[in-house]
């Protein structure tokens, strides 16, 4: 075959571009010193690191997520060691360690005011606030966790921490959360329709009543039923902007306290929704109620593995794959009472013992119970603080693995993403040396006709 003038040249001016072509690569290289500008320049590369990106992403955020509880703690630490001070000053040999069967009722009523003053010290460092967040309100943070009643006696989210008498009345523990009406017996929720109130011992249901559909609530002797179409009311969020939302019953004062993120649109099965009925309302949760409240969790995805519960369907979160950050204040302050009607919370044992030394029948027979319990509910309160110190250390070795994690992420990202600066130089070099000679072989074998045509 006849090899042309016009083949070589031809030959000749693809590959000096191509050589161009790599000399100008290989300058953006030594410039940005980036292994790839596009996708396609290399997509097995870019995958990866678009992989390495999207977790360093998460690291990120776990990070951030555990700055944030770590701060959190240390908030709830201080203000938990604050508390045990005041239990340790009362504990203390002028105030409870004091205490003795001669002493005379001016000694006793001295014990006694101290005891108050280090009582009403105990509901500042229980209202904590981080932020926003009321750090001891467990899944309640937008209001102050504890208060007291007009009687004295000490409330945790409106709810008696001796007897779990919910304070503003009736109330329903309906898909997970507590729905407080804050209905009293002189200010009951009517339906003007049927004329019957919201009261204990009628149950709340809500039911599908169809896309479209109008929503309507009404109140009979047993039920209260909400029916709405709930394909537009998905969580209990929802559930709560549409009770407060119904102009015909007046439902302004409802609370509902817990997961806002449940859901309620549970499918049936035939393109609708299952009917939710909440256990009867009631105006006491009673020592159950109170446990369950003392152990409520906020649980904050830190990279554990975050996943749900074994069971068909599950949306419940696996608590073993997250980290819970709530600390409800009951939980370490104690709640309920014995059958004696001697108080389990550190608040208001320490009202009962100045009662009893108040008490014109006070003898130390009938005072060392309020005094062995305090005495347990101290070590109690010590117990959760050491276990408070636990979580913060939990804390400190996820935060040192996060980092390293992190740092490992930005390096193999980094060994994909940018190649090192002394082999792009070295390249660059390489790829002007190349075209630089095939520019200067081009005038040995081309005619000098189409060399000055070129130039």
């Amino acid at each position: 075959m006849r090899i042309t003038m016009g083949m070589i040249a031809g030959q000749y001016s693809k590959n000096l571009n191509t050589s161009l072509n790599n000399f100008n690569v290989a300058s953006r290289r030594a410039t940005t010193y980036r292994s790839f500008e596009r996708t396609s320049e290399n997509p097995f590369a870019a995958t990866k690191l678009y992989r390495f990106r999207r977790e360093m992403a998460e690291n990120e955020t776990y990070q951030d997520s555990l700055g944030d509880v770590d701060s959190q703690l240390m908030t709830a630490q201080s203000a938990m060691q604050s508390i045990y001070s005041i239990v340790s000053s009362a504990e203390s040999g002028d105030v409870i360690q004091a205490i003795t069967g001669t002493m005379s009722e001016s000694d006793r009523t001295i014990i006694a005011n101290k005891m108050r003053q280090m009582q009403q010290a105990f509901l500042s460092p229980l209202n904590t606030k981080f932020g926003e967040k009321y750090l001891f309100g467990g899944t309640e943070m937008t209001e102050a966790s504890f208060s007291v009643n007009d009687s004295g006696e000490l409330l945790y989210r409106g709810i008696n921490v001796n007897t779990g008498k919910i304070e503003t009345g009736p109330a329903a523990n309906f898909n997970g959360t507590l729905i407080e009406f804050n209905s009293s017996s002189s200010d009951p929720i009517t339906d003007p329709d049927t004329g019957y109130t919201i009261k204990d011992g009628i149950v709340l249901k809500i039911a599908d009543s169809g896309a479209g559909s109008e929503t309507n609530i009404s109140i009979s002797d047993d039920y209260i039923t909400i029916k709405a179409d709930l394909s537009k009311y998905k969580t209990n969020q929802d559930l709560l902007n549409l009770i407060k939302g119904y102009d015909k019953i007046d439902f302004s004062k409802i609370r509902i306290s817990g997961d806002m993120n449940r859901s309620i649109s549970v499918s049936n099965g035939a393109g609708g929704y299952q009917e939710i009925v909440s256990t009867s309302l009631t105006s006491s949760i009673g020592q159950d109620g109170l446990s369950a409240l003392a152990n409520e969790e906020v649980l904050v995805n830190l990279g554990l593995g975050l996943k749900t519960t074994s069971e068909a369907g599950s949306t419940t979160i696996n608590s073993q794959s997250a980290f819970n950050s709530a600390i409800p204040g009951i939980s370490f302050l104690g709640y309920g009472q014995d059958s004696s009607g001697i108080s389990g919370n550190l608040y208001t044992l320490m009202g009962q013992i100045a009662d009893q030394l108040e008490s014109d029948g006070f003898s130390m027979e009938n005072i060392q119970p309020y005094l062995d319990k305090f005495g347990e509910k101290s070590d109690a309160l010590l117990g959760e603080i050491t276990k408070s110190g636990s979580k913060s250390n939990f804390l400190s070795t996820m935060k040192t693995n996060l980092e390293s994690m992190g740092d490992s992420l930005l390096e193999r990202a980094e060994d994909i993403e940018y190649v090192d600066p002394g082999d792009a130089i070295m390249d660059f070099y390489m790829q002007q040396y190349a075209y630089n000679a095939a520019l200067s072989m081009g005038t040995k074998i081309l005619s000098k006709s189409f060399i000055d045509f070129m130039t």
